[in-house]
């Protein structure tokens, strides 16, 4: 008899516990586990060939003394130097750089002026990196890249050689100023003229002292 007592009651108890199953299983919680979402890696992206990227160096002539005159009964005004380059234009596959003017002046104050292309076309620009009736013509199929970012810069050398046709085949020169390098981007064949100004100390400590300037220009 006691047998049959808990024989009957394990029967009504797996009974309940297969309902509260049943139970849960009609009415679910709706509750979902958040799971981590795929990102993007926050690294550059690099093509599977890297190529070095070419890079174009020109060293500018000797200083021009660009200091004002001073006005009559005025106190004579800071002294300036500018630099030019010996070429018209640097270029660098289908990236140019032109019209590059630098002035330094005695207080450290210094203005780097250029003119950016990308692409350039010809036509009837007159500011135009290209000469008159010259087309574009680079190794690479560069067309569909719609911009690039163009990285400039520039140094001040103290006792510069004369002749710079060749820079490798003369003695080094002290560089006493190196500017941070100028990044900015250059797109859809827009051209753009840039002037970068401020005041370095470097500048006013070898203001006698700095007679070339030398420009690196390259892309990405």
């Amino acid at each position: 008899m006691r047998w049959r007592a808990l024989k009957t009651f394990a029967w009504v108890a797996l009974g309940a516990g297969a309902c509260a199953s049943a139970g849960r299983a009609e009415f679910p919680r709706h509750v979902a586990k958040p799971k981590p979402l795929p990102g993007i890696p926050g690294y550059d992206y690099r093509p599977a060939e890297v190529r070095p990227a070419p890079t174009a160096t020109a060293v500018s002539l000797e200083k021009v003394n660009a200091t004002p005159a001073p006005a009559p009964s005025q106190p004579a005004r800071l002294a300036t130097q500018a630099y030019q380059l010996v070429q018209a234009r640097m270029q660098v596959d289908h990236c140019f750089l032109s019209r590059v003017a630098v002035a330094f002046h005695e207080n450290g104050e210094f203005q780097i002026s250029f003119r950016a292309d990308q692409n350039p076309q010809p036509g009837d620009d007159i500011r135009s990196p290209l000469k008159p009736g010259e087309r574009l013509d680079v190794p690479l199929q560069t067309t569909q890249l719609k911009r690039n970012t163009f990285i400039v810069k520039v140094r001040g050398f103290a006792a510069a050689p004369i002749n710079q046709a060749r820079p490798n085949l003369f003695p080094g020169a002290p560089v006493v100023v190196e500017f941070p390098p100028m990044e900015f981007v250059v797109q859809r064949g827009e051209p753009a003229s840039k002037t970068f100004s401020g005041n370095a100390a470097a500048v006013a400590k070898y203001f006698p002292l700095i007679d070339r300037i030398e420009v690196e220009f390259t892309y990405k």
